[in-house]
């Protein structure tokens, strides 16, 4: 999950900054890739947390992806007024990176064992 983000979080990054087009869709590969890894990831850690709920939890998991999916277009299309629009693909810049810092979140908790 941390090095997907990271991963992801520079091919994004690349898309803001490229001066062309094709290394602006070398980005969206890298990002794609990043995220590839990432996403079952966070279905796999929704499914293990509670074995009895593991179905809720995917499909909220899959619920919040897409709402992601709409409300991202919906977030970065009025951003656009205030910045130019390569500078608005730094806000998933900053999502990744914050799901890079919180993966130990995904980490499986060690079984105790009385002594």
């Amino acid at each position: 999950m941390r090095y997907g983000s990271v991963v992801a979080a520079v091919g994004i990054g690349l898309v803001a900054f490229a001066p062309w087009i094709p290394l602006a869709l070398v980005g969206w590969t890298i990002f794609g890739l990043g995220l590839s890894g990432t996403v079952p990831q966070l279905f796999g850690a929704a499914g293990h947390l509670d074995l009895e709920m593991a179905g809720t939890n995917v499909s909220r998991v899959a619920g919040i992806g897409y709402l992601g999916m709409l409300a991202g277009p919906m977030v970065i299309g009025p951003l656009t007024d205030l910045m130019p629009l390569n500078l608005t693909f730094l806000l998933p810049v900053v999502f990744c990176v914050v799901a890079s810092a919180s993966a130990r979140i995904l980490r499986p908790r060690r079984a105790m064992v009385n002594a």
